[in-house]
């Protein structure tokens, strides 16, 4: 007769270094995560800040050799901004139903027979949206502590847009002039977009609806 098993025996235990090696492991795994994570959110805050230049100054997309730096700084007198007032989609549009919220942004044109620098950064770009002699908002009171200059490269002749940057259709205020500010009237008023850029303002404002 053969003797019974002992199924007493005790579980083998893992040895300090299979421990070491574990902990090692899982803190790399940990490590990595964190950047994966840290890199996202970084990109998410710096197109959100890059587009809408804290929560109201969309800025100019570049272009080919906007990052070369040329030898001369524009003459304002050779750079002209248009303001422009869109739909979501970027095709300009001057009347808007109730619920949809126009798009602003502007086209920037270097008028001189040779290429220039000038600086398109949301830190010198400011809209604002009047209605007959009143204000009605205004990106100077947006929050503009991560606002930074952009020089670029224009060349000549040619006309830039800028990325378009959605309008919540609302008073700005000291307290800022995102969604959460007050509701402007609709139902046909009108309004007036006004934009500057580098110390340059449009020629013209561009009137709008709301319906």
């Amino acid at each position: 007769m053969t003797s019974p098993r002992n199924t007493n025996r005790q579980p083998t235990r893992a040895s300090a270094a299979t421990f070491r090696r574990r902990r090692i492991i899982a803190l790399a795994v940990l490590a990595t995560l964190i950047i994966i994570i840290w890199a996202v959110v970084s990109a998410i805050a710096s197109w959100f800040g890059t587009t809408f230049g804290g929560d109201g100054t969309p800025t100019p997309m570049a272009t080919d050799g906007s990052s070369i730096t040329a030898s001369n700084a524009c003459a304002p007198a050779d750079i002209s901004v248009v303001g422009i007032v869109a739909n979501a989609a970027g095709s300009s549009q001057s009347a808007f139903a109730s619920g949809i919220n126009p798009y602003f942004g502007y086209q920037i044109t270097n008028n001189s027979a040779a290429d220039c620098t000038f600086d398109v950064g949301a830190l010198t770009t400011f809209y604002t949206v009047t209605s007959g002699t009143e204000t009605i908002w205004t990106s100077e009171q947006c929050d503009r502590t991560t606002l930074t200059a952009m020089p670029m490269v224009l060349k000549a002749g040619q006309m830039t847009p800028s990325d378009l940057g959605e309008w919540f259709a609302v008073y700005s205020s000291v307290k800022g002039c995102g969604s959460e500010q007050n509701k402007v009237k609709a139902d046909g008023a009108s309004y007036h977009l006004d934009v500057s850029v580098g110390g340059v303002s449009a020629k013209d404002t561009v009137q709008f609806l709301l319906n």
